[in-house]
């Protein structure tokens, strides 16, 4: 069995070499990713650390390799080019996403809500959260709003790469995507989506790339002397000391505040490309037809983007198109590229046009007992109860820090048999049938 006491750390790295100590001793090896592998197997170890973060063997591969050891040499302080020109004024930062948006060649509102629906409900909630009352008192629950914004980036990227793995049907018992699968619901607050979103994009062919932007965003991503890496390692870092409670006060918290939203506006600029594609929920798929005319398949939808008004009078979120001759996938959530709904569900016939997030997000609404007419979108956070049952979070939850509990919180438990939810067998069929080939085997 290998000896997990052994400790790996990774304290220097040179041009050519990295410096490991080893139960403190110091070794010095090459620069490359080999060597680094061997040295592991030689002291039969699992795992190395460097600066704060533990990796485990068969996480690093050429794809991460660069970007990991580039953080045992950094300081992890926002960009000198950002810290020179911190964003503080609470329009100012909604506008500087309308401008990049705009870039991207759609059609953008001036309002906040406006601007922040073309980031889709998994991250748009958070935006959202900022402009209330409680998202502004400089506090650290603006800063959790804020670090819940990035963090919902990270995973909607992963979900959208790692649903190409599943459909793609290779990399079967990859251990990272056997890892993400098989983490324990309790510990994905604190989950590596960084890592995963490098190494999933790597397994996927860049020619057949759904969302070919996310190639180039990961490619500057992993530029460790690129504005983009010491932004997301910064704001890593300050997330992680939010969760073990460990942030400054006073003037520094101030500080503090107005660095991370520099850091958060100009990380969501680089994604403004999402604005490009739109999440929608099919809900049910009826057939309408009668006999010497052609078969229409009506598409019950809601779409993810934008807050539905609450005043509505008639409560009705959902949608209905009909299309002619096709269908998509029911009780699933779909990825169109294009910002028009009808005209994305005209071109399903073009299986290229989209791709299924399902199982990893799912609208709780489809397999409810009681009738509703507003998507209720939860997204995978691992598994509980020994691997037993499939959790979810519902997309606006906020991050638990400080001991605090939050009541608005939702989970959606997933189990074999769900009495008081039968619908939900489905849903765990859908799971087992779309995780298993990617499952570690039991050891």
């Amino acid at each position: 069995m290998p000896n997990e006491t052994n400790n790996l750390v990774i304290q220097g790295v040179t041009k050519d070499t990295i410096q490991v100590t080893v139960n403190g001793e110091t070794l010095e090896i090459l620069r490359k990713l080999d060597a680094l592998q061997a040295l592991l197997e030689k002291q039969q170890a699992q795992s190395f650390q460097t600066a704060d973060k533990i990796y485990n063997i068969g996480a690093i591969t050429n794809a991460n390799f660069d970007f990991i050891l580039g953080q045992s040499k950094h300081d992890k302080v926002l960009p000198a080019d950002l810290a020179q020109n911190l964003v503080t004024d609470e329009n100012r930062w909604v506008q500087s996403l309308r401008q990049e948006l705009l870039k991207q060649g759609v059609t953008v509102g001036a309002k906040p809500w406006a601007i922040f629906q073309h980031y889709g409900w998994l991250i748009e909630a958070f935006l959202q959260k900022m402009g209330t009352a409680a998202g502004q008192e400089r506090n650290p629950r603006r800063l959790s709003f804020m670090a819940e914004a990035y963090q919902s980036t990270l995973r909607y990227l992963c979900y959208i790469q790692a649903s190409q793995v599943f459909q793609r049907g290779e990399h079967t018992h990859n251990p990272i995507i056997a890892g993400f699968i098989q983490m324990d619901a309790t510990s994905q607050p604190r989950y590596d989506y960084l890592n995963l979103l490098l190494l999933s994009t790597d397994l996927l062919p860049k020619e057949q790339a759904f969302m070919p932007e996310i190639n180039d965003f990961v490619e500057e991503l992993t530029d460790t002397g690129s504005d983009l890496y010491g932004t997301a390692l910064f704001l890593e870092k300050h997330r992680n000391l939010l969760l073990e409670n460990t942030l400054p006060e006073g003037e520094a918290m101030e500080q503090l505040l107005d660095e991370y939203l520099t850091g958060l506006v100009y990380w969501l600029r680089k994604l403004a490309f999402l604005a490009k594609y739109r999440l929608v929920s099919i809900k049910d798929i009826s057939l309408n037809y009668r006999l010497g005319t052609a078969k229409n398949f009506v598409h019950l939808y809601g779409e993810l983007h934008g807050m539905y008004a609450e005043a509505m009078s008639e409560g009705e979120d959902y949608s209905a198109h009909s299309i002619e001759g096709v269908f998509t996938y029911n009780q699933s959530v779909l990825l169109f590229k294009g910002s028009n709904m009808s005209n994305c569900l005209d071109n399903i016939n073009d299986s290229a046009s989209y791709i299924s997030l399902s199982p990893l997000v799912v609208d709780q609404s489809v397999f409810a007992e009681k009738t509703t007419q507003t998507p209720e979108i939860y997204y995978y956070t691992g598994q509980g109860s020994g691997g037993r049952q499939y959790l979810f979070a519902q997309y606006k939850n906020e991050l638990v820090f400080g001991g605090r509990s939050i009541p608005s919180n939702k989970e959606l438990p997933v189990k074999a048999q769900n009495m008081s939810q039968p619908r939900l067998d489905e849903l765990f069929e859908q799971l087992e049938q779309v995780f298993k080939p990617f499952k570690t085997p039991t050891r």
